[in-house]
């Protein structure tokens, strides 16, 4: 903290006496200056940790509210938002299975078909996740649903609060819950926003198959063989072998209880596309039928256990991302670069930094907004167009910084994990995924005729 308490002072005069001077010289118009001075400020002040989240949320609030032109409404848009609501349902559904005994049932299942070795744990929740990943379409609620059933099966092999492995197994299923996700079409928030800006502003619809298609091979094969090692370096352990015969209790009636709620709200989850109820509400109706079917000293439990900081971050980032898409993107003729539009391999690399670079900036929620119009004006007609607009998910799902997922950071809080293994555990992820991830994918699609 004190080294960030020096660092953070300098990083925000710096940035905002830059930003400044743009606006002083009429490169960027006072109101893109304010914003871009506000995302500036918070972004840092979110990375750092130099000021408690809660407050820092708040700060965007109160300076977007005050400073911009952009309607309130809009702001404070993440609390009417799905993903607010199933952050918070989120929560009350990992509170369900610690609470009921199922996340330790499912966990000793598991654990009985692993068995004593955390590298074939490890490849199991991987493959759980990603699999998880096809039929249900939202990362917070598949993080809901992994958390508890992680945390139960490091209950059961002795990997208590304190171990590597257990930091091990669920950083895998927090991170790979969302970057593996990054190569279904509709498993994650960034994955919808690009879909629907590529359709609204080029017309160009991408198809559930070809999709998957395209980022299967580097994207959850090769990624998930990083997310493994990294693990299994990072945090190696040993897991203790279950025995078989061990006496099996009755299932009880708190654990059918939630058994039946989390079946029908999962069965929802799974539908969606035919009710279009969003995840948020159905997450909501499971928390108040859950609560409304039981004892009153469980609610009181919950609520003495919500994170509510990570709720405000929740919502603060969603107004972040509408304050964003405000912003009049003005990119100079002279960057419309020949280099670009004759050199595939050249833009590949170029367009995928860029997006890393804009997810540090604004967040992988905002990027597509960002990303797209930037792209459009760069490649302009160019045959390889719709291949350069793509390149932007394989940088959205490179994860460097827990803040730049909102699902990370929620995995991260309802696990109960350190900061700094989490952050160790990104940036390797992420420098791996740089060495590997990438180079495959580029030589994936260049065999697929995309580069």
């Amino acid at each position: 903290m004190n080294t960030s308490s020096r660092i953070t002072p300098a990083l925000l005069a710096t940035g905002l006496a830059i930003i400044s001077l743009l606006a002083w010289r009429g490169m960027m118009r006072a109101e893109d200056a304010r914003i871009v001075a506000i995302v500036f400020a918070c972004i840092v002040l979110w990375a750092t940790g130099a000021v408690a989240g809660l407050l820092v949320s708040l700060l965007f609030f109160l300076l977007a509210a005050t400073l911009t032109s952009v309607p309130a409404a809009e702001i404070f848009s993440g609390f009417a938002s799905s993903a607010f609501w199933l952050v918070f349902s989120g929560s009350a559904i990992g509170f369900a299975l610690k609470e009921s005994g199922l996340s330790e049932r499912i966990g000793m299942a598991l654990a009985r078909s692993i068995g004593g070795s955390y590298l074939r744990a490890l490849l199991a929740f991987a493959v759980l996740s990603f699999l998880l990943s096809l039929v249900m379409p939202s990362t917070f609620g598949r993080v809901a649903i992994l958390i508890p059933i992680a945390i139960g099966y490091c209950d059961v092999v002795n990997l208590g609060e304190s171990a590597n492995g257990r930091r091990g197994i669920l950083l895998l299923v927090i991170v790979g819950s969302y970057e593996l996700a990054a190569a279904v079409l509709p498993a994650n928030l960034p994955n919808v926003i690009l879909a629907g800006i590529l359709e609204q502003s080029h017309g160009i619809h991408l198809r559930f198959s070809e999709y998957l298609l395209y980022f299967f091979p580097a994207g959850v094969v090769v990624r998930g063989a990083v997310l493994i090692f990294a693990s299994y370096w990072l945090f190696a352990d040993t897991v203790h072998a279950v025995s078989v015969s061990k006496e099996r209790v009755a299932v009880s009636k708190r654990e059918l209880h939630t058994v039946a709620l989390l079946t029908i709200t999962l069965a929802f989850w799974f539908t969606d596309s035919l009710h279009h109820i969003a995840p948020g509400w159905v997450g909501l109706g499971f928390t108040l039928a859950y609560f409304l079917t039981s004892r009153p000293e469980q609610l009181t439990r919950f609520t003495a256990t919500l994170k509510m900081d990570l709720l405000w971050f929740i919502a603060a980032i969603i107004g972040l991302t509408a304050l964003v898409n405000h912003l009049e993107i003005r990119i100079p003729d002279a960057l419309a670069l020949e280099s670009l539009r004759h050199s595939p391999f050249f833009a590949y690399l170029a367009l995928t930094a860029l997006s890393i670079v804009l997810c540090f900036a604004v967040t992988s929620n905002a990027e597509p907004a960002l990303f797209v119009p930037i792209v459009s004006r760069v490649l302009g007609q160019s045959a390889h167009l719709k291949a350069g607009l793509l390149m932007q998910v394989m940088g959205y799902a490179t994860t460097f910084m827990p803040y730049q997922s909102p699902p990370v950071v929620f995995g991260n809080e309802l696990a109960r994990l350190d900061k700094t293994a989490a952050l160790k555990y990104c940036i390797v992820t992420a420098l791996l995924g740089l060495a590997f991830v990438l180079p495959v994918n580029a030589l994936w699609w260049r065999l697929l005729g995309l580069l």
